[in-house]
């Protein structure tokens, strides 16, 4: 058996997330603990009471969906689960970095929350715009926005074979939307505050190029697979670097799996709020074991699987 940790990203989020998880497990409470102090604010009572109005403001989110996966994995090495590898989707890259000892707790609260005011900061309200695109090729999808003629929009997350996202300007994602409809493809609009993963990111990109200036990574304890090329990290000086372009560079989560099972990895554990990773890697890998832990219960069935 070969572990890996896969770390959600926002949109996870929901009220209550990971609430009994921490009441159950003092591994997962001092994450939290941690959080509010770092941030001084109240990140755990904002999962465990805030709306989810409050919690889908990104100014929110992203310290929130953080601090969620880090309790889930932080849980599981309390129990003696221990991972030889990890990735995160966008934001949870961060979270498998700070697992990976790659940053520390303080200073990963603290650069996240940056990066979600950046990114929020990044594009006027309503100028951008991201949607899932299902029942098409990844290939089709980028022919599909290269068809778009009322604006900028890109594929910006390759999720699986038959789920790709994309991001840009409000009018070019409505156009592709329907472009893709006269082909089949079915397009939703994501509730998300700005485009992600895309060129109109670039503000937020040079925001934290220069925040990682002021900071420092250490090697991963880990090989993380990065989200801007797939490929398993262990080299600090190559962090920051790949953290900027992933802001506006698309998440290539199908091809982060494929490498991860390339090189061995058998069982897959989703860390954070929600189960959009583990069914991603169900529709995307085959012949591997797909856990998670969401919760108090997920945990126990997750180590029971395990055999702990």
């Amino acid at each position: 058996m070969k572990i890996a940790f896969m770390f959600s990203g926002q949109g996870a989020q929901f009220p209550g997330m990971m609430k009994d998880l921490c009441e159950a497990e003092n591994a997962a409470k001092a994450v939290f603990d941690a959080a509010d102090a770092a941030l001084g604010r109240g990140i755990s009572s904002l999962c465990f009471e805030g709306t989810q109005d409050e919690l889908n403001l990104t100014h929110n989110t992203q310290p929130c969906v953080l601090a969620a996966d880090l309790a889930a994995a932080m849980a599981l090495r309390a129990h003696g689960v221990e991972p030889e590898g990890a990735a995160g989707f966008s934001l949870g890259e961060y979270a498998a970095l700070a697992y990976a000892g790659a940053v520390g707790m303080k200073d990963v609260f603290e650069i996240i929350q940056h990066r979600a005011d950046a990114m929020q900061d990044a594009v006027a309200p309503g100028k951008g715009a991201m949607a899932a695109m299902m029942g098409g090729s990844p290939e089709k999808i980028e022919e599909i926005c290269a068809a778009v003629t009322d604006g900028y929009v890109v594929a910006a997350n390759y999720n699986s074979p038959a789920q790709t996202v994309i991001s840009g300007e409000s009018a070019a994602v409505d156009q592709a939307i329907a472009l893709a409809r006269e082909q089949r493809v079915k397009g939703k609009k994501l509730a998300v505050s700005a485009p992600f993963h895309c060129a109109l990111m670039e503000p937020a990109a040079k925001r934290l190029e220069a925040l990682f200036a002021t900071r420092q990574f250490e090697a991963p304890s880990i090989p993380v697979y990065m989200n801007v090329d797939a490929k398993a990290n262990t080299d600090a000086a190559a962090i920051p670097g790949m953290l900027v372009r992933q802001a506006m560079s698309p998440v290539r989560w199908m091809q982060t799996l494929l490498n991860m099972q390339a090189d061995g990895f058998d069982t897959f554990i989703e860390c954070g709020p929600g189960k959009t990773l583990a069914g991603l890697a169900s529709r995307t890998l085959k012949d591997v074991t797909i856990l998670r832990v969401g919760d108090a219960e997920t945990l126990k069935e997750t180590l029971a699987a395990l055999g702990k």
